[in-house]
């Protein structure tokens, strides 16, 4: 095993229909990210993402856009979506609020779907500052846990979710509509868990149909009006992003790296490599090799992705005093 190599082979053995437990504060979690590459994946919660450092390039089925520093992406429950840095690292501030989390004082959030991902472009320009500072306040009471801050985060989620409802346009959806939904998401999600599970090796849509008792036809029509992409798109997306943790995190040679994540060998890696980050791979590897060490993080394998401490977390949000959030002072 390559030093640093780690326990890499375990890290995309996961579901892509995030089940996501609740247990920082009632019926939402936050956290504080270094993200490279996520593919598409979708949870039950809203999930409202703020970036810290660097920029994200956001796709979803119907939209795609850019995100700079403190900007924000709300992601609706139930709905795809691919978040990607754009540069080597991105450092994100994550919410995920289960759809009751405020449904004691109004219950028909759990039925609202916001138009639109990109919500502070379509903001007034003094809202959207506010939305910005909030959502910051929010993170930086988290890491910071002073005395009640879990009360302090809840009123900030509040607040955000006001702004949200007044400013996106939204509709509702009747709740035969969520769960007929869901039910056809099923489907969607043993697919898409098989291929998280087998990708790094020969797959086929062959032996996915058949596992699946379908036709080669239908399923992948069925992949690609789900997706909005192929079924090889998808598997070359995974063993994608895996080549990146890899050459990031490891010190494993190229053409092993390709091996691993399932390449037979590195042209079409190359080629992937310059359209998404514009340089190299020896670049990419030069360049993030002056970042924090892996040991530094804590990796959350169900999530994969890197999650920092609310004590590495701390000291990230206080480096960017740019925000002019009224946070608890030291």
């Amino acid at each position: 095993m390559a030093k640093g190599e780690g326990n890499m082979n375990h890290i995309h053995d996961v579901n892509e229909y995030e089940r996501i437990p609740h247990t920082q504060v009632s019926n939402v979690n936050f956290f504080l990210i270094n993200l490279t590459y996520r593919p598409p994946h979708m949870h039950h919660d809203f999930e409202i993402v703020q970036v810290i450092e660097g920029g994200l390039h956001v796709k979803t089925l119907t939209e795609e856009f850019d995100l700079g520093p403190g900007e924000i992406a709300l992601f609706n429950p139930d709905v795809f979506h691919t978040l990607h840095s754009r540069q080597s690292d991105c450092i994100l501030l994550t919410i995920q609020a289960d759809p009751s989390f405020c449904a004691a004082h109004y219950p028909a959030i759990q039925n609202i779907r916001f138009n639109t991902s990109n919500v502070t472009s379509i903001t007034p320009f003094a809202e959207a500052l506010d939305i910005i500072h909030t959502c910051f306040n929010l993170g930086y009471n988290y890491c910071f846990r002073a005395p009640g801050f879990e009360l302090r985060c809840v009123s900030d989620l509040y607040r955000l979710f006001s702004y949200f409802t007044a400013f996106v346009p939204y509709h509702m959806l009747k709740d035969t509509e969520i769960v007929n939904a869901r039910n056809k998401d099923r489907r969607l999600t043993r697919i898409i868990t098989y291929i998280h599970q087998h990708y790094r090796g020969k797959i086929t849509l062959s032996e996915l149909a058949e596992k699946e008792g379908l036709s080669i036809t239908y399923l992948s029509h069925f992949f690609k009006d789900a997706m909005k992409m192929s079924f090889q798109e998808y598997v070359n997306s995974l063993r994608f992003e895996h080549a990146v943790l890899l050459l990031k995190k490891t010190d494993m040679n190229i053409t092993d790296i390709c091996l691993e994540s399932g390449f037979s060998d590195s042209k079409y890696l190359n080629k992937r490599f310059q359209q998404a980050y514009h340089m190299t791979l020896k670049e990419f590897r030069k360049k993030t090799a002056l970042m924090m060490p892996i040991e530094e993080y804590s990796q959350d394998e169900e999530m994969e992705q890197y999650i920092y401490t609310p004590q590495q977390g701390l000291q990230i949000m206080r480096k960017h005093h740019y925000f002019d959030c009224d946070h608890p002072k030291v």
